[in-house]
């Protein structure tokens, strides 16, 4: 907070307004104007920047936008079915108030997608640099995750059955009864639009399902989803909640469908 120092109409430190009060290492005083900070990863911004009209522009800004973006897309479309359900039930067991289970999920999601890009000061690429699907949190919690994460996830064209096979060990505090969930993302994550791109959310997400509910024991479950899916597009999670509903959920882990 900017205040009046000193001699009867003050020296000037800190914030007043548009202007910015501060002092020389000669003891001197002086105001300048103040510099609010530029919207540098903006879609108008890219497109000026692209057109060779503006050189204000930051791709890593965009980038990081880009990711908040989608991550806050993807949660209200599955308010309900995913974010209440799984981050809403930690935010209970914990007492958190100063977050929602939208605002956990994004918070836990934003740094580890962003810099799982190859290049975050590069343009946005759905081939070859955009974050890596696999490491999307789906689920927090305080169980035993699968330690040694997914063995396989492979997907049936004809079917659309997406079988998920896992070690189903346990070392800590899970058990043999923990209910196995299952959810999973289909690219792409965002949808260019025109010839320089609008970069609109795109991404999709089937919630959380306990599928043909197997439990960690089991080392293996099946979801059954739309037929005619292509494998590249989509991503599997795993995760477990305690039978006796006293732990709540695992953390998630991932794989790459094939």
């Amino acid at each position: 907070m900017a205040k009046l120092r000193n001699n009867p109409l003050g020296d000037p430190m800190g914030k007043f307004g548009n202007v910015v009060g501060s002092k020389w290492k000669n003891g001197f005083y002086y105001i300048k104007s103040r510099v609010f900070p530029a919207q540098r990863g903006t879609i108008a911004g890219v497109k000026k920047f692209l057109a060779h009209t503006s050189r204000i522009f930051s791709y890593k800004q965009m980038n990081n936008r880009n990711v908040m973006r989608m991550l806050g897309y993807i949660g209200r479309m599955n308010l309900e079915t995913w974010i209440d359900v799984v981050f809403g039930d930690y935010i209970t067991r914990h007492g958190i108030t100063s977050l929602s289970g939208l605002n956990l999920m994004v918070k836990n999601n934003q740094s580890r997608l962003f810099n799982s890009m190859p290049n975050a000061d590069q343009i946005w690429n759905a081939a070859t640099n955009a974050p890596d699907l696999t490491d999307l949190l789906a689920s927090k919690g305080d169980l035993e995750p699968e330690t040694e994460g997914i063995t396989s996830a492979t997907y049936n064209v004809g079917t659309g059955d997406l079988v998920i096979v896992f070690p189903g060990d346990h070392y800590t505090n899970g058990l043999d009864t923990d209910e196995s969930y299952a959810m999973v993302a289909k690219k792409p994550i965002l949808e260019s639009v025109g010839a320089t791109g609008t970069w609109e959310p795109k991404l999709f997400v089937y919630p959380p399902s306990r599928g043909n509910t197997k439990t960690r024991v089991d080392g293996t479950m099946t979801l059954t989803l739309p037929k005619g899916l292509t494998p590249a597009d989509l991503t599997a999670y795993l995760f477990f909640k305690d039978a006796a509903g006293t732990i709540g959920f695992s953390d998630s882990v991932a794989k790459q469908v094939v």
